[in-house]
């Protein structure tokens, strides 16, 4: 019985929960890095609200199999971002005007969804507990649905990493080095959407990894070396098994949504983070 548990519950919801994790982190490190803004995040800038959308709308409005949320969720997140970035774009990108075309990317999202599921009737209860974020009840079957989505980018991501310390440098350095800044800065973002979209579809939308793990991993480790992405991907990954541990710690009647205690770890941090840095990125 304990084997049975142990192979069909608990195995496949920990290496989700660190496969989630390491491609939110290291998809915040991407973004961070390439628009060279501390406030870019996956949920910061519209991403996961438009994967998350997209996914609601196909839920709701056709009967779509789950196989294909994950590339509805790509298609969400990437429409999501584009349109934060070129909301926030006004000679060039200034980091507070990026995270307030996010949020007001994702507010209208958010109220898409939540118009969906006030009429969706019995299926609103599941969708908002996915929503809520979290990988309960997921095993086999949904590790294999978005592996393949996540655990590719996340290769590529670090065999590419002298490309990305180059993204990290003056755009004229850059192409002065026979970098096309340009396309590797979308190849970068693209494969940032794909991880993001992918954990979302799995998890929902668990918020804030993305944020805080990049600016841990710089007190650990410079930007410009070839472990920075690796790190994170690391670091996100242990934090939220960590998480995931303490939603299921027997301290109330049913298990908090994963999305919720990541808010609570991640809320104060982003809080701090604007305090201090405030003046110096707007």
């Amino acid at each position: 019985m304990q084997g049975i548990l142990f192979w069909e519950l608990r195995l496949p919801r920990t290496l989700l929960a660190l496969l989630v994790g390491a491609a939110l982190a290291t998809a915040g490190g991407i973004m961070q890095g390439v628009t060279r803004n501390p406030l870019a995040a996956p949920d910061l800038t519209g991403v996961v609200a438009g994967a998350a959308c997209l996914v609601v709308i196909l839920s709701t409005l056709a009967s779509v199999d789950a196989a294909w949320f994950p590339l509805a969720g790509i298609a969400g997140g990437a429409l999501a971002g584009g349109l934060t970035f070129v909301l926030a774009w006004k000679n060039g990108l200034m980091p507070v005007r990026v995270v307030l075309a996010g949020v007001a990317i994702s507010a209208v999202c958010v109220a898409v969804m939540t118009g969906l599921l006030v009429f969706s009737g019995a299926e609103a209860g599941e969708l908002f507990f996915w929503l809520a974020g979290g990988i309960s009840g997921r095993g086999w079957e949904q590790l294999e649905q978005v592996i393949i989505w996540i655990a590719p980018p996340l290769l590529l991501v670090v065999a590419l990493a002298r490309r990305f310390r180059v993204l990290l440098l003056d755009d004229a350095m850059g192409r002065s080095l026979g970098v096309s800044v340009s396309r590797w800065r979308l190849v970068f973002m693209l494969l940032a959407v794909g991880m993001t979209a992918g954990a979302v579809t799995v998890a929902g939308p668990v918020g804030f990894i993305g944020l805080v793990v990049p600016h841990i991993t710089r007190q650990l480790l410079s930007e410009q070396s070839l472990g920075w992405l690796p790190l994170n991907a690391v670091l996100g990954a242990l934090l939220l098994l960590s998480a995931d541990v303490l939603a299921r710690l027997p301290v109330a009647v049913q298990e908090i949504p994963l999305g919720v205690v990541t808010a609570l770890l991640g809320g104060p941090w982003l809080i701090l983070l604007m305090r201090k840095d405030f003046g110096r990125v707007g």
